[in-house]
């Protein structure tokens, strides 16, 4: 009976220790930290929403590949509400924390392998884009650096009785993040050009949203 008593307690022990471990380690909305490990998505909590214009497509594009912009910019709203980010997507940039604005740049259909009659059997179709995440707050950028600007030009003719200027202060503007995706298509496998493009606009979407986390 001793022996069984203090099994007993040892388990009681143990479920009274898991127990408070559990409720220290609860958080609000199901999610659950412990041991510096956390379920809450790792999102800056300070961006509450962020608009999302349709992306421009900057590319000589072909019948196969027209509304591809439309496609990432839905891709990157479902992902984000994919990850329960807590980053609401809004449709007036008035009243949004953020903005995200991106362009294709490059649509590139790269053979893989060929058969005996020289028709494609394997591609790849890699699709590039650039985008900047700015804080309309603030108007700092998000995503990627900022390079200075061309300096202005110094006057044409030196005035002695004039004060000397200040030194030009470099504007900086933000630089555009290039991100590129592939899709794949055998044809012998039933996949084609609808296919590939998907993946690769499925791929962008989730680069993009890992850019728009916090760093570890």
């Amino acid at each position: 009976m001793t022996a069984r008593r203090s099994r007993i307690a040892l388990i009681t022990v143990a479920a009274g220790l898991l127990a408070g471990a559990c409720a220290a380690g609860c958080q609000g909305g199901g999610d659950f930290s412990l041991f510096g490990y956390t379920t809450t998505p790792p999102f800056d909590p300070s961006v509450r929403s962020v608009f999302i214009p349709v992306f421009k497509n900057t590319t000589f594009h072909t019948s196969p590949h027209r509304g591809i912009e439309a496609d990432i910019t839905q891709a990157i709203v479902e992902e984000l509400n994919r990850r329960r980010s807590p980053i609401r997507i809004v449709s007036d940039c008035d009243r949004a924390d953020t903005e995200l604005v991106g362009s294709v740049i490059m649509i590139q259909k790269i053979p893989q392998n060929r058969n005996l009659q020289n028709m494609v059997r394997e591609f790849d179709l890699q699709v590039t884009v650039e985008v900047v995440w700015r804080d309309l707050r603030s108007g700092r950028v998000l995503t990627g650096t900022r390079q200075p600007a061309a300096e202005a030009a110094p006057p044409d003719a030196f005035d002695p009785s004039r004060p000397p200027a200040a030194p030009p202060q470099p504007v900086l503007v933000p630089a555009p993040v290039q991100v590129t995706a592939i899709g794949r298509a055998i044809t012998e496998l039933g996949e084609s050009n609808t296919t590939a493009q998907q993946a690769a606009v499925n791929r962008l979407a989730r680069q993009i949203v890992n850019m728009m986390e916090q760093p570890w």
